[in-house]
């Protein structure tokens, strides 16, 4: 009767664990589901592990009842196992901070596989998020590796999550620029900037900053309508020989750092070409476009994507004139 008795008990401890691991694996089947539906489709790596574990749990807590049921005494066994357990705790401390990572950044997701971002100091693409550690593919092709606890806690900026790139630089002009050459400046890099296609109009400008040790700072905000990192370099690279341009048609130069002395017998600015921005500026002034403080909406409409690029001579550019035959 007795072994009768615990056959069935056996049976049942059996069938209860066969029951409880078709339901756990129906479980994460659904939660595989839901974060795909989400987007989380990486999180799903996470399930796998979570799901043996629980297993492994499933099945001891069975192994502990079909024991307690032959008349072993299992508050013995647990009494053990608790204290095995709390010492491989404390052992594994740094992997559970690093799965608990893991879950951060599967779930918040502030990057992704494939995203190119900075962590700390490193910049490069994120090639895997795996439960112990973090991938990146820097941009000299090398391979670095951070825990997930470390990477969580790092400052992320995720590059390519990016609607658009900041430009803005200071230009820094010398001392004995004359106010017209400033003003003229002012209007023709703001020009630029509008009449540039790459470049978003509506929060572009360029202002006379401040009256610095060494220069006049003349301060360059605009963004870029763009959302990929190499590209920005490249329209950046567009703009900035640009505003070198206008620099010397203003006959104006950069500025020197104030640690290098100019010496009377230096080279003076070009005051051809100072009087004839200044004449440009009076021109301006006589018929009412000089666009300060700012330019007319129907100005910067007229001027939007008038420039070339990319600009004349370059691969896709514009192609030069052809000179007439001789």
């Amino acid at each position: 009767m007795a072994q009768s008795v615990a056959q069935a008990a056996t049976l049942v401890v059996v069938a209860s664990a066969w029951l409880g691991l078709r339901l756990l694996d129906l479980f994460v089947q659904r939660i595989a589901r839901h974060l795909e539906t989400r987007g989380l489709v990486g999180a799903t790596i996470l399930l796998k592990p979570a799901a043996r574990l629980l297993k492994l749990v499933v099945l001891l807590g069975a192994g502990l009842l079909w024991l307690d049921n032959l008349g072993y005494k299992v508050t013995t066994l647990l009494a053990g196992l608790s204290i095995s357990g709390v010492a491989v705790a404390l052992a594994s401390q740094k992997s559970l901070e690093n799965i608990f990572g893991a879950i951060t950044l599967y779930m918040s997701q502030p990057v992704k596989v494939g995203d190119f971002c900075r962590a700390g100091g490193h910049l490069g693409t994120v090639e895997e998020i795996g439960l112990r550690a973090t991938k990146i593919r820097t941009l000299e092709r090398s391979v670095v590796t951070i825990s997930n606890a470390e990477f969580v806690n790092l400052h992320l900026d995720n590059l390519s999550a990016r609607d658009r790139f900041w430009y803005h630089p200071t230009i820094r002009l010398r001392y004995g620029t004359t106010p017209d050459q400033i003003r003229y400046l002012l209007v023709e890099i703001r020009r630029m900037l509008y009449a540039h296609p790459r470049v978003l109009p509506d929060l572009a400008f360029a202002r006379f900053n401040q009256f610095g040790q060494y220069s006049l700072d003349l301060e360059v905000f605009a963004y870029l309508a763009t959302t990929n990192y190499f590209e920005s370099l490249e329209i950046a690279e567009d703009l900035n020989l640009r505003v070198m341009d206008l620099v010397t048609a203003a006959g104006s130069e950069l500025a020197i750092p104030a640690h290098i002395e100019y010496k009377a017998a230096g080279t003076p600015l070009d005051e051809d070409r100072a009087r004839a921005t200044g004449a440009q500026v009076k021109e301006w002034q006589e018929r009412g476009a000089l666009y300060l403080p700012s330019f007319p909406k129907e100005k910067i409409a007229e001027l939007r994507g008038s420039l070339d690029y990319p600009p004349k001579g370059s691969p896709g550019g514009a192609a030069p004139p052809v000179p007439p035959p001789a």
